[in-house]
C-alpha cells in the first residue's frame, strides 16, 4: 500500500511538472472571465476534461467489445442447436441402445 501511494504522488508531480512545461512551452492557457488560471487550476481543469473523454471512450470500448462478444456466443450458441437438430435421431438411438444395454446388464438371469 505504500508503494501504491508513493507511485501516485510521483506519477501526480510527473504530470504536474509536464503540464508547466507543456503550458509554458504551448502557451496555452485557460481564462475564466479575465484571469488566467494557475498552473494547478490548469491540470485540474485538463484532468477533468481527460477524464470525461476517458470514460466516454471505456464506454464506447465496453459497448463495442460487448457486441462482439454477444455476437460470437450467438453464433456459437446458433451452431450448437444446429449441429444438435442435424444428429438428433443418432443421439436418440444411441441413448435407447444405451438405456437397453444398461438394463440387460442390472436384470437377474435366471
Amino acid at each position: 500500500m505504500k508503494q501504491f501511494l508513493l507511485a501516485i504522488l510521483i506519477a501526480a508531480l510527473v504530470v504536474y511538472g509536464l503540464s508547466c512545461v507543456m503550458e509554458e512551452g504551448s502557451g496555452l492557457h485557460l481564462m475564466m472571465g479575465d484571469d488566467m488560471l494557475s498552473p494547478l487550476e490548469n491540470l485540474v481543469a485538463f484532468s477533468v476534461v481527460s477524464l470525461v473523454f476517458l470514460i466516454i471512450g471505456f464506454v464506447v470500448a465496453l459497448s463495442v467489445f460487448g457486441t462482439i462478444i454477444l455476437a460470437v456466443l450467438a453464433s456459437v450458441a446458433a451452431l450448437v442447436i444446429v449441429g444438435l437438430s442435424a444428429v438428433w435421431p443418432v443421439v436418440l438411438v444411441l441413448l435407447a441402445m444405451w438405456i437397453y444395454r444398461r438394463g440387460q446388464r442390472s436384470a437377474p438371469t435366471s
